[in-house]
């Protein structure tokens, strides 16, 4: 049984939606943290984003998973 996590992610690969990086996600969470938000950022990042290993793998160390 797919979930909608594979689903969505079947159709964001179809789409040529490419993965985050690790410098991606640190530049974005620095602009979150100058509107106090990176905590949430982080998370949000975590359950929905498409990252690539290393740049889930940072989350998880810097802020929890």
């Amino acid at each position: 049984m797919k979930t909608n996590r594979d689903i969505w992610a079947k159709v964001a690969e179809q789409q040529g939606i490419p993965l985050r990086t690790l410098d991606q996600v640190k530049a974005d969470l620095e602009q979150a943290k100058k509107n106090d938000c990176e905590v949430a950022m982080a998370n949000l990042m975590l359950k929905h984003g498409r990252l690539t290993d290393e740049a889930r793998d940072f989350i998880i160390k810097a802020y929890g998973g």
